[in-house]
This record gives C-alpha cells, sequence and structure tokens, in this order.
C-alpha cells in the first residue's frame, strides 16, 4: 500500500462532519449560512453546511428520533461558553484579515463581539452566539503555505 502522503500534497485526512444539535433547523441552516459557509442541503429534521476544507456541520434537530442516539458534543476551545460550541479559521492570518470578516459579519446583522486584545496561540479572535445560544469562536488562520 503506497503512502498518501507520497501521493497528494494534502494531509491524509480531514474532519468530514460536525454534528451539533438545535433547537430550529431552518433558523440555524441560514445563520450558519450567512457566516459565509456553503448550504449543502435540508432534509426533514436536519440541514448541511459545508465548511472550507469540505468539512460538513451537520445540524440535527433537538428531540426528533434521529438525533436522540446523538450524544451531546463539548467541543472547542474557549471555556467561556457552557453550552455546544464550535471553533471556526478564516483563511486570512493577519488581524486585518479577522477584522474584516467580522465587519462583514456586523453589515449584516450579526453581533459578534470584539476581537480580542490578546492572542491565543498566535491566533486573534472573537467570539458571538448562534442561535441556539452556543459558542462560536473565529480565528485566524495558522495554516502555512501547503494546501489543505
Amino acid at each position: 500500500m503506497k503512502e498518501f502522503e507520497a501521493e497528494s500534497p494534502l494531509p491524509a485526512a480531514a474532519l468530514g462532519h460536525f454534528v451539533m444539535k438545535v433547537r430550529k433547523v431552518e433558523v440555524s441552516y441560514p445563520f450558519y449560512a450567512g457566516l459565509g459557509l456553503r448550504e449543502a442541503g435540508t432534509f426533514p429534521g436536519m440541514a448541511i453546511i459545508e465548511l472550507r476544507g469540505g468539512t460538513h456541520l451537520l445540524l440535527f434537530q433537538k428531540d426528533e428520533e434521529q438525533s436522540d442516539a446523538l450524544l451531546d458534543g463539548r467541543n472547542g476551545q474557549r471555556p467561556e461558553f457552557l453550552s455546544e460550541r464550535i471553533d471556526l479559521m478564516i483563511a486570512g492570518h493577519a488581524k486585518e484579515d479577522l477584522e474584516r470578516y467580522r465587519a462583514d459579519l456586523v453589515g449584516k446583522g450579526y453581533s459578534p463581539a470584539e476581537i480580542a486584545d490578546e492572542t491565543l496561540y498566535g491566533h486573534h479572535y472573537f467570539s458571538m452566539q448562534d442561535p441556539d445560544g452556543n459558542g462560536i469562536t473565529f480565528y485566524t488562520s495558522h495554516c502555512g503555505d501547503k494546501p489543505v
């Protein structure tokens, strides 16, 4: 068996799916699409949003049969949000890139927090909440020149 890295400049694997349970799929789906994520489709009780790199955010309606089998997740790095949370990384590396992205969200009617004065492991970042109160933190990228 050949090594994957020898055949492709991309990493050998990517995060395929990130599952979140939401109160109303019909509210959360346009919210996440408005962040600049790609709409991939809606289905009874769930919707799919595509992130850069091909990862899919699966939004499942809480308290429906298909989501009852899913465990509640506790992901992300920012401890100030006690509910489920997700960390998203923009394509830009500089604080100015994050400032432009944040300004675009404000222009669309979102209410993100200010960009933090300090960095977290070299990342500039800001946070906000989705319609369910789940925390979302947006970071500048740490990806180098290699394709991801």
